[in-house]
């Protein structure tokens, strides 16, 4: 059943995906409304036949105006804005209805959606993102990249919606085609020229050369980040979380230990810093430090997924990725028969290395 929701979606050169995402969000909203900045290929062809109103403009690098020109393009009383590489996934029509009843009567109110990223390496990191909310509100955005929401004339209300939809922009060759890697590096420095202490802007920027690979330069901003940041920002543990992978990824294994030490002090129940404290052990391939492998991924299994309205995560550290490490743990100790039992609860869940592990166990048995 279609809500009275206007989908909303910004577009430059999206011919590859623009169609997917109409028609996964097509049959839980009244309105599609796309604002091309420029395409250059097929993008406006595919969305007009797609059954959207289409509109142009000229991009002037600032993505904040862009999104707030389609909240005035929206016809419908209520506005989600989806990016053209996002599709919905199948069978949301109770989570659009729940919450379009909540969002019509009380317009403080700005709902979170799931967002699945797909990676590189076939994983998916779990997120929570202001997308929905009233069109009446008041709500606009702000900031010329990774623009975010705010509000001059109240006081506004986030809620966890069931909504999820997952994406595949920070793919790398996502990333680096279109000259989006190129575009988005370049606005960030605008804005780091500002402030160069805006933890935010350095953290964006970390992200942008981890996700391209460039791993000394995403270190060295992701460092500023940390040491300009404090626990009152939002994305705060997210930020430990990426940092750690960077200083593990340029084998700063001191510095690492001294992060996870403050950050599980700090958030306890965020399983991904256990994970990655478990991982760090792993590659340090230490005898000093072997025995401490079993009980810290023994700690992610019990804490389990963290909860996504609290955390950014990658999925599996509290499942499947923590059954597989302490598989593999059993079998390098030679305790075959309890990696076994590991690799078949991980497998369960489709984990691809997993399944290997125990056909090839199961052919060395043979």
């Amino acid at each position: 059943m279609k809500q009275p929701v206007s989908a909303c979606i910004m577009t430059k050169n999206e011919q590859d995906s623009i169609g997917i995402c109409i028609d996964s969000i097509n049959p839980y909203v009244e309105e599609i409304v796309v604002l091309d900045t420029g395409s250059e290929d097929s993008t406006v062809d595919i969305a007009l036949a797609k059954g959207a109103v289409v509109n142009k403009t000229v991009w002037r690098n600032d993505f904040s105006m862009i999104r707030n020109e389609l909240i005035k393009l929206a016809k419908q009383p209520i506005i989600i804005m989806i990016d053209a590489d996002e599709v919905v996934i199948p069978n949301q029509g109770w989570a659009f209805e729940n919450t379009c009843k909540r969002l019509l009567k009380d317009n403080s109110l700005v709902g979170k959606i799931g967002i699945l990223n797909e990676t590189d390496d076939n994983g998916v990191i779990s997120a929570s993102i202001s997308r929905i909310f009233s069109k009446n509100s008041g709500v606009f955005y702000k900031g010329i990249i990774h623009e975010q929401i705010d509000c001059s004339d109240k006081k506004l209300n986030f809620i966890q919606t069931d909504i999820v939809m997952s994406h595949s922009g920070y793919l790398k060759n996502k990333i680096l085609a279109n000259k989006k890697y190129d575009r988005n590096l370049t606005l960030l420095f605008k804005e780091l020229d500002k402030n160069n202490k805006d933890s935010y802007i350095h953290f964006q920027i970390g992200r942008t050369y981890s996700a391209a690979g460039i791993d000394d330069k995403a270190l060295f901003h992701l460092s500023k980040a940390y040491k300009f940041s404090n626990r009152e920002q939002a994305y705060h543990s997210t930020l430990i979380q990426t940092y750690g992978w960077a200083l593990l990824k340029n084998k700063k294994i001191t510095e690492l230990f001294e992060l996870l030490q403050v950050g599980i002090e700090q958030y306890h129940d965020y399983t991904d810093l256990y994970f990655l404290y478990g991982c760090t052990l792993v590659e340090l391939r230490s005898a000093e430090f072997a025995h401490l492998i079993p009980d810290i991924f023994l700690t992610c299994i019990e804490l389990g997924e963290p909860d996504p309205r609290k955390y950014e995560s990658v999925l599996g550290v509290g499942s499947y990725k923590a059954r597989y490490n302490l598989g593999l743990y059993y079998e390098l100790t030679g305790q075959i028969d309890k990696a076994l039992i590991e690799y078949r609860i991980s497998a369960e869940a489709g984990f691809t290395p997993a399944i290997e592990r125990l056909n090839k166990i199961s052919v060395g048995r043979k």
